[in-house]
């Protein structure tokens, strides 16, 4: 009789652990689903909505008044695909978004399971499926989650591609960075990464005529799809944004990180200080010139050159984070690091410090003077730290939003790196492989100027984050001595239980999940309605106004959505001081881009609009409504405004606008 081989049985903690993780997929599941096209659109996917509209009536998402929107590109056309099918406006896109957030769990586990075994793929599943942050993001029809998963699954791909030397997922990973523009603009980082394996493959440097083609094919698809990603298509065809007489008058203030200029674009103004710019150079080509004589790695010495100029420039995170990368990649054995030909190198970034914060406070020529003390120093400190600008793309608001879930994240990927750079780089390859592509993403996220500073831009990078931190958590436990037999099951307490102590463990959240309260962001701060994604019930808004209005009257918006549920509408006002003025703007400024609507953009032109003997209802948020109060009782007391209805997450208002 033939002997087959036997295949062991799953410990009971796997068992149990996989019965919870299936447990927190349905609870997930429900939470995700739950009345998930009841409430109005939020206000980002009014303009997905809107676009969807647009393909559904012209075949291409085109402006009415010229233009194109081509953000998530292919979730337009699947949104579209499935309103054919009965969908509704807002059920289709979120549909595509919760599909999405669950089709990542695989790769979740996939991942954690590779470098942290079975225990780590479960738990980082199950804290993914109870992340109120992933919860409320899979239930946003925008792009957000759908790339998350599209990113998980690259991921995987690019493991067996750089790791296990897999030929057939290179074409897999190249596909999904393709794909991954078309779902998201923040798909060109895929299309950066993929010019990674040579380097990860070769830390030396020394590339092979093969590499060099490799990466001549995908910095030729990184143009191709940078090109695309940042191509202005919106007014495309169409008429010019802004009128002929206009001019901006500049009423928007900046916030103390963007008051002053770097220091190195006025040092020609002082040629004493040019004459002393001398000393940090020649230490730096002093420097250059040991590490030529090191001898080391061609990699290191482009790196470290390459952190000499920056430092020289002043950019000094850059050239820390060069450093860092190299050091992950095994580019540099940290040990390097502290022979003696390297003094030179750290004596050269200590002058160049040393030169540029003298320079700073004595010329204070691109400091305000009537900043204070303080103020100045919060500046210098982030004038070296400015790019990339971890400073306010990721800390500022993850230290407002979710101040203990960032901490333990942050301690334990530095933990990480530094387990990592201490370790060989033939040790856990699949595990520093993800770290580095960790740190590069953030750092590129960083250093790519969203539009916003909020936690949304790097959403994508959550479940890699997660997989990290419990991965070292499970090392630390073994580390610290933990019995082998227990190790496991104290890890999987410990990131589970650390996990329920951060904000993104909210279980009324959940529980709550279509309630108005949660839906409309009810008691939440700025910070946090941002981080989950702000909605307004703008739907209610057109309700209201469809009891109360009447024939004669005239409806204005100046809040994007109402038309979407109240045809209605009108005129849609917006100042052309206001900073999305020329966003919206179209025809010459006549019209605003999503409905077509004429543009009020002046307060003249408002009060020129409210009829007499009726009343002008207008939609607005309050802090604006409170300004435009004030100016209104100086410039027109012949209108007064009485306030009618607030939304029930107080973030817009109806507003009666009346003669006497």
């Amino acid at each position: 009789m033939a002997n087959f081989p036997t295949i062991g049985r799953p410990s009971r903690s796997v068992v149990a652990l996989t019965l919870f993780a299936a447990a927190c997929i349905c609870c997930g599941v429900l939470t995700r689903f739950a009345g998930l096209g009841k409430w109005p659109l939020a206000i980002d996917e009014y303009y997905f909505a809107q676009s969807v509209q647009n393909i559904l009536h012209y075949g291409i998402p085109s402006y009415a008044c010229g233009g194109f929107y081509t953000r998530g590109l292919l979730l337009q056309y699947l949104a579209a695909l499935l309103q054919l099918t009965g969908a509704s406006p807002e059920l289709a896109p979120r549909l595509i978004a919760a599909l999405s957030s669950l089709i990542a769990l695989p790769a979740v586990f996939i991942l954690g399971r590779r470098v942290g075994g079975t225990s780590v793929g479960l738990v980082a599943v199950a804290l993914m499926a109870l992340s109120v942050w992933e919860v409320e993001v899979a239930r946003l029809g925008r792009m957000y989650a759908p790339f998350q998963a599209l990113f998980v699954w690259y991921l995987v791909c690019f493991l067996s591609y750089v790791v296990d030397c897999q030929r057939k997922a290179l074409a897999m990973m190249l596909a999904l960075s393709v794909v991954g523009v078309l779902v998201w603009e923040g798909g060109v980082l895929l299309a950066l990464v993929n010019m990674l394996p040579p380097l990860i493959k070769n830390p030396s440097g020394r590339l092979r005529r093969r590499d060099w083609l490799y990466l001549a094919g995908t910095a030729l698809l990184f143009v191709l799809v940078y090109r695309f990603a940042t191509a202005d298509l919106r007014s495309l065809g169409a008429e010019p944004t802004l009128p002929a007489d206009y001019s901006d008058v500049g009423l928007s203030s900046k916030s103390p990180l963007d008051a002053g200029v770097a220091p190195w674009a006025t040092l020609h103004l002082h040629p004493l200080w040019m004459l002393a710019g001398i000393l940090p150079l020649i230490a730096s080509a002093f420097a250059a010139y040991q590490i030529v004589r090191l001898r080391v790695r061609p990699s290191a010495l482009i790196g470290l050159v390459g952190a000499l100029a920056c430092a020289l420039l002043q950019q000094f995170e850059l050239a820390a984070d060069i450093v860092l990368i190299m050091l992950l990649l095994s580019m540099l054995e940290w040990r390097e690091l502290t022979v003696r030909e390297l003094r030179p190198f750290f004596a050269a970034i200590l002058v160049s410090a040393a030169f540029w914060a003298a320079f700073a406070l004595s010329t204070q020529d691109w400091l305000s003077q009537t900043l204070s003390p303080g103020r100045v120093g919060l500046l210098l400190g982030y004038e070296f730290v400015r790019f990339p600008d971890l400073v306010r793309e990721v800390a500022i608001p993850w230290g407002r939003t979710d101040p203990i879930l960032a901490t333990a994240l942050l301690v334990l990927l530095v933990a990480a790196s530094v387990r990592a750079i201490a370790r060989p780089a033939a040790v856990a390859p699949a595990e520093r492989v993800l770290l580095v592509l960790m740190v590069c993403l953030v750092l590129a996220a960083a250093a790519s100027h969203p539009p916003r500073h909020e936690t949304r831009y790097i959403f994508f990078l959550y479940p890699l984050a997660i997989i990290i931190a419990l991965t070292m958590v499970t090392s630390a436990t073994r580390a610290i001595g933990v019995r082998s037999a227990y190790a496991s099951l104290f890890a999987v307490l410990l990131g589970i239980g650390g996990f329920a102590l951060t904000e993104d463990f909210q279980p009324q959240h959940l529980l709550d999940i279509d309630s108005a309260a949660v839906n409309f962001r009810v008691g939440l701060n700025q910070w946090q309605i941002a981080h989950y994604h702000p909605r307004s019930d703008i739907r209610g808004a057109a309700q209201w106004l469809s009891s109360n209005a009447h024939i004669g009257d005239v409806i204005i918006s100046s809040f994007p959505g109402l038309d979407f549920y109240y045809p209605s509408e009108r005129f849609f006002f917006m100042e052309r001081t206001d900073p999305r003025y020329e966003a919206w703007a179209c025809r010459a400024g006549t019209v605003e881009r999503w409905g077509n609507r004429p543009l009020i953009s002046s307060l003249q032109d408002l009060i020129a609009h409210v009829p007499v003997n009726h009343t002008a209802w207008l939609l607005i948020e309050p802090y604006r409504a409170a300004a435009l109060a004030k100016r209104l009782a100086l410039t027109a007391p012949s209108v007064h405004m009485e306030g009618q209805w607030t939304t029930p997450g107080g973030d817009l208002t109806i507003l009666a606008l009346r003669r006497p």
